[in-house]
Parts: C-alpha cells; sequence; structure tokens
C-alpha cells in the first residue's frame, strides 16, 4: 500500500524568474514616473490657480455686498504680518476693502478680508506674454466691475514646455480659468 502524503510538495520561483519579473516591473516604473510627474504638477498648477480665483471671486462679490471698493494686491502679510502691497503675486495677496482705490492698506479705513500664502517654490504668476512678473493691483467697484481686461498666467516649476493655466478676467469683473492661454517662458 501506498502512503499519501498530506503536504504537496510546493515548487518556489527560481532566480531567473524572479529577475525577470523585477525586470518587468522596473521598465513599467520608470516608463509610469514621468507621466505621473506631470499629472501631480499639473493637479498642483490648477489647485493653486483655483486659490487666486477665489480670491478674485471673494474680492468681487465683497465689492458688491459692502457697496464699496474692494481690492486684491501682492503682499507677503501671510508672512510678514505686515498689511502692505508691494512685491509680486507669487509671494501672497492680500484681498482688502478699499475705499480710495489705490496701492495702500490705509488703518482705520481698509480692512484686511483675507490673507492668502504665496505660490509654492519656482510656480510663477505672470503677465499674459509670460515675460514679467504680475505685481499690478485688481479693483473692484460696488457694481462688481473691474473695468479693465487682464490675463494672468500661472506656469508650473522647472518646465518650460508644460501646459499653462490663465485667470482672465473681462470688463464686468467675470474671472474665468483656462487651459493654454498663454506660454510659460523660462524667466
Amino acid at each position: 500500500m501506498r502512503k499519501v502524503s498530506l503536504y504537496r510538495r510546493v515548487r518556489g520561483l527560481t532566480l531567473i524568474e524572479l529577475m525577470v519579473a523585477l525586470m518587468v516591473i522596473t521598465i513599467t516604473l520608470s516608463l509610469g514616473a514621468p507621466s505621473m510627474q506631470g499629472l501631480l504638477q499639473g493637479n498642483r498648477l490648477r489647485s493653486e490657480s483655483i486659490r487666486f480665483l477665489r480670491a478674485i471671486n471673494l474680492a468681487r462679490s465683497e465689492a458688491v455686498m459692502r457697496n464699496r471698493p474692494v481690492s486684491i494686491c501682492p503682499s507677503a502679510m501671510a508672512v510678514s504680518g505686515k498689511a502692505q502691497c508691494s512685491g509680486a503675486y507669487v509671494d501672497g495677496w492680500i484681498v482688502f476693502a478699499n475705499i480710495n482705490k489705490d496701492k495702500v492698506v490705509d488703518t482705520g479705513t481698509d480692512e484686511v478680508l483675507q490673507v492668502f500664502e504665496g505660490l509654492p517654490s519656482g510656480y510663477r504668476l505672470t503677465n499674459r506674454n509670460g515675460t514679467r512678473a504680475a505685481f499690478t493691483i485688481i479693483n473692484f467697484l460696488p457694481s462688481g466691475f473691474s473695468h479693465s481686461n487682464r490675463t494672468l498666467l500661472f506656469c508650473p516649476s522647472n518646465d518650460a514646455d508644460a501646459e499653462s493655466l490663465s485667470i482672465v478676467i473681462n470688463n464686468v469683473g467675470r474671472a474665468r480659468l483656462m487651459k493654454g492661454r498663454g506660454k510659460c517662458h523660462v524667466m
């Protein structure tokens, strides 16, 4: 009579099979990593541009609600704690009630409504041509109008050929996000 074993003989991977499997995984990861990096960079750029669009919409709605001018200006107030308009939007920006529509946050009459931190390192916010940093104050009147057409270009870090995102503000004050409306240049 033959004995039947309860244990089956388990066969493992040979060294060659293991090396082939590792090589397939390595090739797959090396092909997928650059596209994943581009996807992450594009998502970060989109979230930063939406953050600025949120500030624009806040300023416009506050101007209508308060029935007085509200402005957005570049400011490093998130870091310095000083409410003053200076520098470029890449360093941060503030939304404030601006009675006389100037570039100064007047103590006593003007009120800072919200403070925004700057863009992550390497990201840029420029004019539509991508040739200089954006720094011009954006004013909204009590009617919600801005009375100036403006395009702000968001550029990702370290990749001059990546597709840009733009915020376009029309005369009426309506802002919208658009893809590929300008070209990011290395500055």
